[in-house]
């Protein structure tokens, strides 16, 4: 891997690509040869990041603030507000009763075909119902990178037609972290050995050798291992060592030849680094400092990987994706709002700070010349109860066990979806169904009932929003291929509770406390807690801030930019606020 060099090359490279300098070129048609990074921070809700940068712990984000254009009381996410579906409507500009991802699982269709159990990955391209932005500017004539994001992948096996886009993807399917304390590990059947090698390690399975200092992650690129994974030691002492190995996928690209120059230039996302059995927040100290790591490894490969592909395949439009700080909310956020453990909030500061870090860099690679739009897919509040609809759905007559444990269908009227935070009636229209099309709303109006009643009697009044059903919700319009919407309640502080799809042991209780308390994000986002950043910064934005800004807003607002007709099917609108040609 040429990573010595790597850093001064691009900046070399970037310096001569248009849009990347102050000064700027024009396109054989005239455009103005401009260049917007479109980074999305998973789970960054906006009052969180409103409150660091007012205290000066983001502020790069601050900066661009400071002289861009964003959504002054945060974006309205989509209902629910899960990163499937809202990423999806960050990307086409619709709404789910359009784009059809109703979760980070997402039911199968058609419905004749399949059973209401039935669901699919919400995250998969194919999963869309509508055309993401990148396909839409490119179709439109447009040069568009994607360096990583939802609902991208597997996508370049249809680009015909489309040569000005490229996707690069390495998130799908990773191989999951572990922590390494004896002398040898697997990888894809590869037999690693560890030992020690100086003042650190050695781990090697030939042809390759990696030595491992103190304090680094070291990449390691064998040929028969899918991709490359990082190595870390988080403890080395005379009784031995706690090694930490990150996760690991391959990287597809818009070529098999692209595709083997970012592994050998860039190496791999190392996604999911974080997530080790066990937690990395289990109070031990080198836990702690392995995750902000392996957080640190994961930003610093997406800021590798956008300014390589800025590089090498620059771009109108590039879009790149950092899985935090979801990650570390949902395990540190409940710790710090409910139970006051300053450790947690500190953690969740140095977090935050590896974000606004990533931020700042990709600024300064882009110039003045350059544009930076920050996105988030949803915020985050805390939650330290869990409730199971399906088990009061059980308990109401409504639904049957399988001798499995699962879901009996032939004797089940309606099931709490895990594809979506929705309720299903077993209907004929469906594979296994046994309800007739008529008796759909008796059936669904007594499962709502039921699922309320139980809530309020196990969890408290309020526990559960009134039941939204489709077409009834003007502002964020519902999917109809759910037929009841159910939300958690809130305190305004907080979720009352999180709506597990599960369906737990006949004699469990049908809600249990959190121990310790979690970060959470479902169902109805106009909780101003669940609203996430809308943020863009550079030529051809104003210095102004919107209200009333909305996930489906920014797919318009970025094609307005790029010079393209907003698409008649989205239900978003150009942000005329933000633009200095709107």
């Amino acid at each position: 891997m040429r990573t010595a060099l790597l850093s001064l090359a691009l900046a070399a490279t970037l310096a001569l690509v248009p849009g990347c300098s102050g000064g700027g070129t024009a396109n054989a048609d005239g455009r103005p040869a401009r260049r917007l990074v479109l980074l999305s921070l998973d789970g960054l809700p906006w009052d969180l990041a409103r409150e660091k940068m007012a205290q000066g712990k983001m502020p790069r984000l601050a900066a661009l603030v400071e002289r861009g254009a964003w959504a002054e009381d945060g974006s309205l996410s989509c209902f629910p507000a899960r990163t499937a579906a809202a990423h999806a409507s960050l990307w086409t500009g619709c709404w789910a009763d359009r784009h059809l991802v109703l979760g980070n699982e997402t039911p199968v269709r058609p419905r004749a075909a399949h059973t209401i159990l039935e669901t699919r990955p919400g995250f998969d391209a194919a999963a869309l119902a509508a055309e993401p932005i990148w396909r839409i500017a490119a179709r439109a004539g447009r040069s568009v990178t994607v360096v990583q994001a939802t609902h991208a992948e597997p996508d370049n096996g249809d680009e015909g037609g489309l040569p000005g886009l490229r996707i690069f993807n390495g998130y799908r399917r990773p191989v999951p972290s572990a922590v390494v304390t004896g002398p040898a590990f697997s990888a894809d059947g590869q037999s690693f050995l560890v030992e020690r090698d100086g003042e650190g390690l050695a781990v090697s399975c030939p042809p390759v050798r990696v030595h491992v200092a103190p304090g680094t992650w070291a990449a390691v690129d064998h040929p028969r291992v899918r991709g490359v994974f990082y190595v870390s030691i988080a403890r080395l002492d005379a009784s031995g060592w706690e090694l930490v190995r990150s996760s690991y996928s391959a990287v597809v690209g818009p070529t098999p030849e692209a595709a083997a120059r970012f592994r050998a230039e860039v190496g791999g996302y190392a996604y999911n680094a974080q997530k080790l059995d066990p937690p990395l927040a289990d109070g031990s100290p080198w836990r702690r400092e392995a995750y902000l790591a392996a957080t640190r490894l994961n930003a610093d490969q997406v800021r590798r990987a956008t300014l390589w592909a800025l590089a090498e395949f620059p771009a109108d439009l590039t879009i790149a994706y950092l899985p935090q700080p979801d990650e570390a909310l949902h395990e540190l956020l409940g710790r710090a709002e409910l139970r006051g453990d300053r450790e947690a909030a500190a953690l969740i500061d140095d977090v935050l700070s590896v974000c606004d870090a990533l931020v700042g860099s990709l600024e300064d690679a882009l110039g003045p010349g350059g544009c930076l739009a920050v996105v988030s897919d949803h915020g985050m509040a805390p939650a330290d109860r869990v409730f199971y609809p399906n088990l009061a759905l059980e308990r109401a007559g409504l639904l049957a066990r399988s001798q499995a444990g699962g879901v009996d269908l032939a004797a089940t009227q309606a099931v709490f979806a895990r594809s979506g935070d929705f309720l299903l009636v077993n209907t004929l229209d469906r594979r296994g169904g046994i309800v007739p099309l008529s008796e759909k709303e008796a059936w669904l109006s007594l499962a709502e009932r039921e699922i309320v009643r139980a809530a309020e009697a196990s969890v408290g009044p309020g526990a559960l929003l009134p039941p939204l059903r489709p077409g009834a919700s003007g502002a964020i319009p519902l999917s109809a291929e759910g037929d009841s919407w159910l939300s958690p309640g809130t305190d305004g502080a907080r979720l009352f509770t999180i709506l597990s799809p599960d369906l737990p042991g006949r004699n469990q209780p049908l809600s249990r406390e959190l121990s310790p308390p979690v970060g959470y994000h479902s169902g109805d986002p106009r909780n101003p807690r669940l609203r996430g950043i809308v943020l863009f910064a550079g030529p051809g934005f104003r210095h102004a801030a919107a209200a009333g800004v909305r996930h489906v807003d920014v797919a318009p607002t970025v094609l307005r930019w790029l010079g393209i007709e907003v698409h008649g099917n989205m239900a978003g609108r150009a942000i005329a606020e933000f633009l200095e040609n709107p």
